[in-house]
């Protein structure tokens, strides 16, 4: 059965523990992007990366959603200086646990040796030296709360199901002194939705009632 196409409900999730290669937190690295061909002083022809293209991401998370598990790290926006020399700061992802993340596949498979071979993983949350299921309703209200944009398209259209604005979604303000705004969603919890709008060369994060968004088409967004 192809991963795209599972709901996010039929899955079974399990907390995974990484393997750490490195001091501090999860690595990231660049993927994709756009590369320009030149040569070393050797003569020998190479290609490197154009600055400001490609994505970032979390590579333990990378390397097993590539592999076909379904992969869920928690993260949270913090703000940091965007270098040393500028006083302006940004919003950042960074992961909310350290060295785990939750990994799932369809209900009725058995992945454990396909996991466990990979060398990403180290081990999981268990008891009696069993692997402890993690209920698929606390992995999606985890979910709706540190998604932080990171979400799979599967899990995405999941939570957005009953829920009209999920995190990473671009919104506008239909009425009140930011009508007009248009603001990203961080983290949608009830009636309200924290979000960040850019203000001054800078990004504020607001808390905002979500009867005053609407959503943004994928066209129109820049």
């Amino acid at each position: 059965m192809l991963m795209g196409e599972v709901r996010a409900q039929e899955m079974q999730w399990f907390a995974c523990r990484v393997k750490r290669k490195q001091v501090g937190a999860i690595r990231t690295v660049t993927v994709g992007g756009e590369f320009v061909a030149y040569r070393d002083r050797a003569g020998r022809v190479r290609q490197r990366r154009v600055d400001g293209t490609g994505d970032r991401v979390f590579l333990p998370e990378h390397l097993l959603r590539r592999a076909g598990f379904e992969v869920f790290l928690p993260v949270k926006k913090v703000l940091r200086r965007k270098n040393r020399f500028s006083p302006g700061k940004h919003l950042v992802s960074q992961p909310l646990l350290v060295d785990w993340l939750f990994v799932g596949w369809p209900i009725g498979e058995s992945r454990w040796h396909e996991l466990m071979a990979m060398d990403v993983v180290t081990g999981v949350m268990g008891t009696g030296g069993r692997p402890v299921e993690i209920p698929p309703a606390r992995v999606m209200r985890l979910m709706r709360k540190w998604g932080g944009g990171h979400l799979s398209p599967e899990c995405y259209h999941y939570l957005k199901t009953g829920c009209e604005f999920a995190a990473g979604d671009t919104v506008r303000v239909v009425t009140g002194p930011l009508e007009g705004a248009r603001v990203r969603v961080i983290d949608v919890s009830g009636p309200t939705v924290k979000a960040a709008l850019d203000i001054l060369g800078g990004e504020v994060v607001a808390e905002i009632r979500s009867d005053v968004l609407e959503a943004v088409s994928s066209e129109g967004v820049k």
